[in-house]
């Protein structure tokens, strides 16, 4: 990775991903549904791209899941958002366990033209193939679990997990197929990026704790301000940011939690990551990292 901040550039594109995409170019002619689970917080952010223009013919499903994570004044604009775009959008909490009624309505309700027509051609028992997908730590295979509560899927707090592809009945009439979390092959937009990693889609081992930190700052003195001198009490002069200011903060925070270490520039690290940690924990509050555009 380059040093230069400024062009920072992940190629974060694992074999499996690949196979996953071309597995699931395969599969649509047979699929009715596609849902993606985008996490409330970055709904843009969490997207595929890729799997976007593939998806454009199909009935579409948006799941806005870990709402209790987000700003909820932002996640109604993003209901808008989508809805006005065609897709139905479907609201889920990190943990939720009773989403199983709302989406076979949803999908029983969205395919119901469809399923009149297979009935008219004489299909006793009309099948609806729904394909479901999610970037990495969105939250899919929590949410596929809690669907059937059951552990069908295997999850983790780490990206990538998710291998292979599997289907799953819902009921007799609605069939999920699960697909690996997709990653675009290369991400240049360094805000994306950021944000990525401070929802942990991508691992952390592969950017800079100080980039990290800096944009995580910048955004929340420019976005949550008044949230982050009621957390921490140290003031910031908001039209004076820079590399300089930033640091100044960090040393403060370390000072005022006794983060201290032999090595000075340790004592800001060690500062760096205990913001980091308490933005991910929820400590800062209800944070969403994307608005939606007008």
């Amino acid at each position: 990775m380059s040093n230069d901040n400024t062009h920072n550039q992940i190629h974060w594109f694992p074999g499996h991903m690949m196979k996953a995409i071309k597995a699931i170019e395969t599969k649509l002619p047979i699929i009715d549904v596609a849902i993606e689970i985008l996490d409330a917080r970055a709904p843009l952010a969490t997207r595929s791209t890729l799997l976007d223009r593939l998806l454009e013919k199909k009935v579409r499903i948006v799941v806005l899941n870990k709402v209790d994570l987000a700003d909820s004044n932002i996640t109604k604009d993003w209901v808008t958002y989508f809805e006005n775009r065609g897709c139905a959008v479907l609201l889920a909490r990190s943990l939720t366990s009773k989403m199983k009624p709302q989406l076979l309505a949803l999908i029983t309700s969205l395919m119901e033209e469809q399923v009149a027509k297979q009935r008219t051609k004489g299909i006793v028992n009309p099948k609806i193939k729904v394909l479901i997908m999610g970037l990495p730590n969105t939250g899919k295979s929590t949410f596929i679990n809690n669907l059937l509560q059951r552990k069908v899927t295997q999850t983790a707090n780490t990206p990538g997990v998710t291998r292979g592809q599997q289907w799953v009945k819902l009921n007799p009439m609605i069939d999920l197929l699960d697909s690996p979390g997709i990653l675009p092959p290369k991400m240049d937009d360094n805000r994306v990026t950021m944000i990525l990693v401070l929802i942990k889609a991508i691992p952390v081992k592969h950017l800079f704790l100080e980039q990290m930190a800096n944009f995580a700052l910048i955004f929340l003195l420019t976005n949550y301000y008044e949230r982050l001198m009621k957390y921490y009490e140290i003031s910031f002069e908001v039209n004076d940011i820079n590399e300089t200011t930033l640091l100044q903060y960090f040393t403060l925070l370390a000072q005022k939690y006794h983060l201290k270490v032999a090595n000075v520039g340790d004592n800001t690290h060690r500062a760096m990551n205990f913001f980091i940690n308490d933005l991910q924990s929820g400590k800062l509050g209800l944070i969403s990292f994307e608005i939606a555009p007008k």
